[in-house]
């Protein structure tokens, strides 16, 4: 029995992507085996995995964690990054005028002339006393009247040399300004190889870990990893293996917002890495209509992506946190807008902070993603400062992404004001669903998708991007009726349509259809394996336990099929790295339990050491060790060892 893998590879640290989390999950339920890889934050590797709540058929015996998520983040060292940004550095600190700071140079002739006054000084004492004669004496002075004339002319020339510098300078700034803003769009001179080298450190990162892991599908969630997973579909090619490839657009790329360091050039370098790759995968995913459709037009593809939006779930309980009006201590009768997400130039929120003018009484709540201590929320507090309405807003931080409906619904209204750009105008972003399911009705920016949506619906009004008098004519208009807005958001036809419960099922027909759906899982019996020396001493453990094997040889990845656990013997990997922490992913992904078996009394703080870096069962054979250092287990001779290895089993 085959049960298709799914590794899906994703830029960044997974904990805070809900999509990629309720995609893995969604696919975990159906049965698929899911392994999730990102970029550790900590720079550590990190094993994690989340309980996907199948339902069905799954024995105590059975493999064990069959329907969980693994969650692996792997180190990522962005050496060509890293080497593009040095070059950059170079490259853009280059002049050929040197600017000095302030002062030095005045200083330096300064002090020479303050040693050529004293030499005048002395010699003239010299002239004086007959130490010296006319001739000589005057042609010291002739000398000392070039060195002066000639300090002079240098002191005079500080201030040209500093505007030379100060011009340079400018002119430096203003070319790479021009480079990195306005020249992509005229030329076509942009290189995604050597913009954005990240691409291919991604490749370094996650490359030789998808082929150990063999799946039967790569899920490449956004732009940053579609050549990794294109490249190791042609890798399995080679093997003879058949590896189908799912890329999954979060975004209309070549319209991405602008702020920070995400520049025109930088866009069109990702927008040009994704369009290599996206005529090489087997099928599309993306987060609404318009984006699918854009796609499928702009890249020629042979069939429309399939839409997945980034809805809540239906089924979200509430965890018992506290609301938003309870966070902030405003009573019922106050009128509370709400903005919850990203804080950039580009999400808009500085309209809805010019349009609070307009609103006596109204407050505002910034719900901050990260969270509320960045620069663009210091910039917020600064123009509210100025706005006068630093009393009538407030920043916080998020709350856990099953938490947000829960947490907004007793606000009035949620605003998505978005400035203009192609990916905004396609978009169907998370929050227009975490509102409508929470109740509140939606005032959002005239983008294209978003107004479509909200005028199909009618859970909300439209007002003109960067308008903040717009604004609050729909915001006032919104308050007049509020429960007409909410009896439409609470509709059951709506939510069901929208909710991640009905996305989730476009997303496991495409995996259906792509590699199979998963088979109906059966009891597995378990198999312990204890290598890779094959100690004598394990004979009396596994005598009497059924499917134990000891091995004198590492195992190879096919081995993994049909083991459940494995014992590594005196910290040796089992799978002929020269390290055991490398087999963890592989063993993890595989819904393999492991643990470590140390022989004899051994020193104590290697023992300690070396747990620091294993997040697993060590036994170890000596009871001395066994109680001196926390965390190890006894694992006793014969019977008794036997014993404790069957409860293992079991676990």
């Amino acid at each position: 029995m085959h049960v298709p893998r799914i590794v899906m590879i994703v830029a960044n640290d997974i904990t805070n992507d809900t999509r990629v989390l309720k995609e893995a999950v969604a696919l975990g339920k159906a049965g698929y085996q899911v392994t999730l890889l990102g970029v550790s934050a900590s720079g550590r590797l990190a094993i994690d995995t989340i309980q996907s709540g199948k339902s069905g058929k799954s024995g105590k015996s059975g493999k064990s964690g069959r329907s969980e998520v693994v969650m692996i983040r792997v180190p990522g060292h962005f050496v060509l990054r890293d080497e593009r940004n040095r070059r950059r550095r170079l490259r853009r600190g280059r002049r050929l005028f040197d600017v000095r700071p302030e002062g030095v140079e005045t200083a330096r002739v300064a002090a020479r002339l303050a040693d050529l006054k004293a030499e005048r000084g002395r010699a003239t004492a010299r002239r004086k006393a007959g130490q010296v004669g006319a001739a000589a004496h005057l042609a010291g002075v002739a000398r000392r009247s070039l060195r002066h004339r000639r300090l002079r002319l240098s002191q005079a020339a500080v201030s040209a040399r500093a505007w030379l510098g100060e011009t340079e300078a400018e002119l430096a700034t203003n070319f790479w300004q021009w480079w990195d803003t306005r020249l992509p769009g005229r030329s076509g001179l942009v290189r995604w190889r050597s913009v954005i080298p990240e691409a291919d450190d991604y490749e370094a990162i996650f490359g030789d870990l998808i082929d150990q892991l063999r799946p039967d599908a790569l899920h490449a969630h956004d732009m940053h990893v579609i050549g990794v997973a294109s490249r190791a579909a042609g890798r399995a090619d080679l093997r003879g293996r058949s590896l189908k490839v799912v890329y999954d657009a979060h975004e209309y790329v070549p319209g991405l917002s602008q702020y920070g360091g995400r520049t025109p050039r930088m866009i069109a370098a990702w927008a040009q890495h994704e369009a290599e790759y996206i005529r090489t995968v087997d099928r599309v995913v993306t987060v609404s209509p318009a984006i699918a459709r854009t796609l499928q037009k702009r890249h020629k593809l042979d069939r429309e992506p399939t839409v997945v939006i980034n809805s809540p779930e239906l089924s979200e309980r509430d965890s018992g946190i506290t609301d938003i009006r309870a966070t902030i201590g405003l009573p019922a009768e106050v009128p509370l807008l709400v903005y919850s997400g990203g804080v950039t130039r580009a999400r808009g929120v500085e309209t809805a902070m010019e349009a609070l003018p307009l609103l006596p009484g109204v407050h505002l709540a910034v719900v901050c993603v990260p969270h509320a201590r960045t620069r663009p929320v210091d910039e917020l507090r600064a123009l509210g400062a100025s706005l006068q309405i630093e009393d009538r807003v407030h920043y916080l931080d998020p709350v856990a992404p099953n938490d947000v409906i829960h947490f907004l619904r007793t606000a009035d209204v949620g605003l998505i004001p978005i400035l203009r750009y192609p990916s905004h105008e396609m978009a169907l972003p998370n929050k227009v669903f975490e509102y409508t399911f929470a109740g509140l009705p939606v005032v959002t920016s005239d983008m294209p998708t978003l107004e479509e949506f909200v005028g199909k619906t009618g859970i909300g009004e439209v007002f003109e991007a960067e308008n903040p008098d717009a604004l609050a004519v729909a915001v006032k208009t919104v308050l007049q009726d509020p429960e007409t807005y909410r009896e439409r958001a609470a509709d059951p036809g709506l939510r069901d349509e929208m909710s991640w419960e009905t996305q989730a099922g476009h997303l496991r027909d495409l995996y259906a259809e792509l590699v199979g759906a998963p088979p109906v899982q059966e009891d597995v019996v378990p198999r312990l394996v204890l290598g890779p020396n094959g100690s004598k001493a394990a004979k009396a453990w596994f005598q009497d336990i059924e499917g134990a094997e000891i091995i004198r040889r590492p195992l190879t990845l096919p081995d993994l099929d049909r083991v459940t656990h494995v014992l590594m013997e005196d910290w040796q990997s089992v799978l002929g790295s020269d390290d055991l922490i490398a087999d963890l992913p592989l063993l993890t992904a595989a819904r393999i339990k492991h643990a470590v078996v140390v022989y004899g009394r051994i020193d104590r703080q290697d023992v300690r050491r070396r747990m620091r870096a294993y997040d697993g069962t060590v036994f170890v054979t000596d009871r001395v060790i066994a109680d001196a250092v926390e965390g190890t287990v006894w694992l006793p001779p014969a019977d008794e060892g036997a014993k404790v290895l069957r409860d293992f089993l079991a676990g």
